[in-house]
């Protein structure tokens, strides 16, 4: 059916749904069928052009490598397999299973991510020093040139923003007492709301300081890993210029890596919600209300898969490829119109379309790498009584003082930067953000760190 047709209809059906014209139960059933092909015509549509692109990089990583099919591309073309068979939903599963290898590889990855970021904030404040480039600056200029940027606009977001983005590269000069004081206002901010949300941002804080790290973290990348010891054994106190040099080279290199690894498994992760969403939904749907260009979209995977890797920028997909022109768009328009309404509906929709619909739903979001064992059809939250959080916060400092007991100066302050930046503002007033910018500044006896901080100042007020 026509996408415009198909939005006509969802919108008549939303309106008798909202209104409860009679035969409810049809119309339910109806939605039911309406908003899986929904969810099922814009995963393909967008699989079609994710998984040709992922093909063109599969083939240029053989032509580069002169290797065989990667297991990742064949895991997937496995998958494609399955959403063109009759019964997508039997492979179900093992697309679970292959999601679950991805994001646990990604955890890894963004672990790495955040201990080259850490020694990165290192380096940089050891950079002017070293080369010879260190200013001598005025503490107190800086300190305003700071607090005019946080408030040079108007709103309180991108004032908050600012705020905690200058925290984040101010020298660290604050006793780990007060910086265990400002994580306890922050947690404490959690209070009477949602248990998990606390566990989620304590969770948040100790990933980005590295207090532990996530399963495979020494074995799914050996040389990230070689380079990660090699930085370990610096010692920031005697570090010299050739050993910086050597050290800066290596970060660029290390960052490109992590940057390729990255895309490749981002891509890969949206393709496999796609497949799973399509899995899914497959005995839910009414073919009628399958987008008109689903089946062009299917021509174009059908087309890849028996292709082998072969002959991927043909002028047939061209041409396939134009005809889809706007219709990932258009199939999003009619998921929207559509999806708006399931939290309404599914509780009165079968338990098991219900929870399909719905982990269709997160399949869709903005996070890739979303959890779906946290979706229940029926969610008792639990409250963050005072008790809670004091244990809470015990477990986070305790983790905090046994990482800081084997860590550098260096190293100690690159974390309490990382995670004050990611707590909420715990200035009251503005008067207390600009002492705390000064008494930052003026207690840095380090032209270099210095430099560094108003290097980056100025990147930011450039934009």
């Amino acid at each position: 059916m026509e996408a415009r047709q198909i939005q006509r209809d969802g919108k008549i059906l939303m309106t008798d749904l909202s209104a409860d014209k009679g035969k409810h139960e049809e119309n339910l059933t109806r939605y039911q069928g309406m908003l899986a092909a929904a969810f099922s015509s814009y995963a393909l549509i967008k699989l079609s052009m994710n998984f040709f692109t992922l093909g063109e990089m599969e083939q240029e990583r053989r032509e580069e490598d002169e290797e065989g099919p990667g297991e990742d591309f064949l895991t997937v073309k496995k998958g494609i397999r399955s959403v063109l068979s009759p019964h997508p939903e039997k492979d179900e599963e093992s697309t679970r299973e292959f999601r679950d290898r991805i994001t646990a590889r990604m955890k890894v990855l963004t672990a790495y991510t955040d201990f080259f970021e850490l020694h990165e904030y290192i380096m940089n404040r050891k950079e002017a020093g070293l080369l010879n480039e260190t200013e001598k600056l005025s503490p107190e200029q800086l300190a305003e040139e700071a607090f005019k940027y946080v408030f040079s606009d108007g709103d309180k977001m991108v004032i908050n923003t600012r705020i905690q983005s200058v925290v984040e590269q101010l020298p660290v000069r604050m006793t780990k007492q007060r910086f265990y004081d400002i994580l306890s206002e922050a947690i404490a901010l959690y209070k009477g709301g949602e248990l998990q949300s606390a566990r989620d941002f304590i969770e948040s804080l100790g990933d980005a300081a590295l207090l532990s790290v996530p399963e495979g973290f020494d074995t799914t990348f050996p040389d990230l890993k070689q380079v990660k010891d090699l930085f370990d054994s610096v010692a920031y106190k005697n570090l010299d210029k050739e050993e910086y040099l050597s050290l800066d080279r290596e970060l660029g290199q290390v960052t490109k890596v992590m940057e390729d690894l990255a895309t490749g498994d981002l891509l890969l992760q949206e393709i496999v919600n796609d497949i799973l969403i399509l899995q899914l939904t497959a005995p839910l749907l009414d073919p009628d209300y399958l987008d008109d260009r689903y089946g062009v979209a299917r021509e174009v995977l059908e087309k890849i898969v028996s292709s082998d890797g072969e002959d991927l920028s043909a002028e047939q997909f061209d041409t396939w490829f134009l005809s889809l022109e706007g219709a990932q768009e258009e199939a999003y328009e009619t998921l929207l119109l559509l999806e708006g309404g399931l939290e309404s509906y599914a509780d009165e929709l079968p338990e098991e379309a219900a929870k399909a619909l719905r982990t269709a739903d997160l399949l869709t979001s903005t996070s890739l790498f979303m959890d779906l064992d946290k979706i229940s059809l029926h969610v008792v939250e639990e409250k963050a009584e005072e008790d809670e959080i004091e244990a809470l916060k015990k477990d986070l400092f305790a983790k905090f003082d046994d990482a800081f007991a084997g860590l550098s100066r260096e190293e100690k302050r690159s974390r309490m930067a990382k995670v004050l930046s990611m707590v909420p503002v715990f200035f009251n007033t503005r008067d207390e953000i600009k002492e705390y910018f000064l008494y930052a500044l003026e207690n840095c006896r380090d032209d270099s760190e210095l430099t560094a901080f108003s290097r980056i100042l100025h990147e930011m007020i450039q934009g």
